[in-house]
């Protein structure tokens, strides 16, 4: 592994974990939690459109904003983008993160 996807691995499987809990962590918590700096954005989306490519969904649905405890208007973007219908935002968040959650939750 090259030690540039370390940090990227560190990410993807911080919110694996999130996801797996049915959590949800801001933008804020990942930074302190991971000691990330700058705009977050770029990473988080490719590293969305990866994990959807691989069929485990948009994994960044857990991210969300502090003031709000919903993603930001880029993740329904990218959602639509993705296929995913968004005339009902909330019920599309909704069930990205019950998908995410079967996809990187443990079995009983």
């Amino acid at each position: 592994m090259a030690t540039e996807d370390r940090p990227i691995d560190a990410l993807r499987d911080h919110l694996a974990t999130i996801a797996a809990a049915g959590g949800t962590v801001t933008y804020e918590q990942l930074r302190a939690e991971l000691g990330l700096e700058g705009d977050l954005v770029p990473v988080l989306r490719a590293l969305s459109e990866a994990e959807d490519d691989a069929g485990r969904g948009l994994l960044t649905a857990v991210v969300v904003r502090a003031d709000t405890g919903r993603p930001g208007a880029g993740w329904f973007r990218l959602a639509e983008s993705r296929g995913r219908a968004i005339s009902d935002a909330e019920r599309t968040w909704a069930e990205e993160r019950a998908l995410l959650r079967r996809v990187h939750g443990r079995a009983p």
